[in-house]
């Protein structure tokens, strides 16, 4: 189990250690994520809102591109490219900001392009972890970037990515089960 903001900044608990464990996890947690979204109509996806007025579609988009941060630092691009986001603002870790910028570039996409993207950056990521071993996944974060701005190692690889992937997908999908009414 993951302890995280929508950012996947924490790390997760002892348990997650190997690729095999973070595999399953996002596993589970895409599984029933996707057995919700199944589950709505388009109409429910777009209109019903949360307590901060966003739809379930607003959601995934975050999803989406959160998860494009983590993919975008595994090829060496900059993870505020990833977001959609300048650098000052990625830089600022105002979470808040960044995710209302992300809503609004974003919130006109039509809902078939916004679950397109969903499934195609998740498949993009899980082949690029493919490549990647347990001893990478341990590699605290400033090994990968040393250049990136910041404090001490920073978190652990594995930890990254699964406070973008399986974690947040777990995290988003409790939200989502409250504001649809549904659980699966």
């Amino acid at each position: 189990m993951v302890s995280n903001n929508m950012e996947g900044e924490e790390m997760t608990e002892p348990g997650m250690r190997t690729k095999a464990d973070l595999l399953a996890e996002t596993e589970r947690a895409w599984i029933a994520l996707n057995a919700l979204l199944g589950s709505l109509t388009g109409e429910q996806m777009t209109t019903l809102k949360d307590h901060a007025g966003w739809s379930v579609k607003d959601h995934i988009i975050h999803m989406v591109y959160w998860e494009r941060t983590v993919l975008y630092f595994l090829q060496g691009k900059p993870r505020h490219e990833g977001l959609g986001v300048d650098e000052a603002l990625f830089m600022s870790g105002d979470f808040d900001k960044m995710n209302a910028v992300v809503q609004q570039q974003h919130k006109d996409e039509p809902l078939a392009d916004v679950l397109a993207q969903f499934r195609s950056t998740h498949h993009e990521m899980l082949t690029l972890l493919e490549s990647l071993s347990d001893a990478d996944l341990q590699k605290p974060f400033r090994r990968w970037r040393p250049g990136e701005a910041g404090e001490g190692e920073g978190p652990k690889l594995i930890d990254l990515l699964d406070g973008n992937m399986g974690g947040h997908f777990a995290e988003h999908l409790e939200w989502l089960q409250t504001l649809v009414g549904k659980t699966v």
